[in-house]
This record gives C-alpha cells, structure tokens and sequence, in this order.
C-alpha cells in the first residue's frame, strides 16, 4: 500500500504509507494543487478538496515520470492514466483514519507520529 484515504470535512485526507516517495508527492501536491501537508502523522497527509483530484494528482505525477519528447501528449496521458488506474485499484485503502487521529489526540496531548496500528508492529490502539 501506497496511500491510506479517509473522509476529511468535505474534503478528503490521503495517508502517505511509502517513506520513500512521500516527501515527492509531498512537494508536487503543493506545486501542483496547493495542498496542505501534516508531517505529524504517517510520512505525511495530503489534505484534497475531493476524490478526483487526488486522481488528477496521480495522473499528473505519472505523466511527469513518464514524459519523452518523442510522444505525444494523447499517448504520454493514456500511459499516465492506466498508470493511475492501477494505483487506484492496487495500492489505495479506504480506511477513515482521521477521527481515530483526533480520538487518539484527545487522549494523549503530546503525539509526534501516529501511525495506525495495521501499518505498524504497535497492536495497542486508543
């Protein structure tokens, strides 16, 4: 797993579970879509107003990985796209993780990093 979604006011919050590519997507949300980034929790949390455009998050972030000037753009987005696609049906879990967060915050003030309980070896949970 990649990313962990979870409802978030009207928008949406998306867990970054990969260390290794979190600080990218960290910084291409917010060049791209000026979005909000928690570091406390996971690798960081994506705040997005909605489910398409974290999709058009994923898309762009492929279509730069992807990009040859011999392409086209039809054929670079198609790629990008099926790339999305895969992400989306492979390495999403839909899991409302930010009322455990606030539950959790409520109980313990001082909180650096939380992870939640089924990503980590720490089986107690609030």
């Amino acid at each position: 797993m990649k990313y962990i979604i979870s409802d978030h006011g009207s928008g949406i919050a998306v867990g970054l579970l990969d260390p290794k590519t979190s600080e990218q997507d960290i910084n291409l949300s917010h060049n791209l879509f000026n979005t909000h980034v928690n570091r406390n929790y996971y690798n960081g949390v994506l705040t997005f107003t909605s489910i398409s455009s974290f999709y058009r998050f994923l898309i762009n972030k492929y279509f730069l990985q992807i990009w040859e000037s011999n392409k086209t753009f039809s054929q670079l987005l198609k790629e990008a796209t099926n790339m999305t696609r895969s992400v989306i049906n492979n390495e999403i879990k839909l899991d409302n993780f930010m009322p455990q967060i606030y539950r959790h915050e409520r109980v313990q003030a001082s909180i650096y990093k939380w992870h939640h309980p089924k990503y980590t070896n720490d089986k107690t949970e609030d």
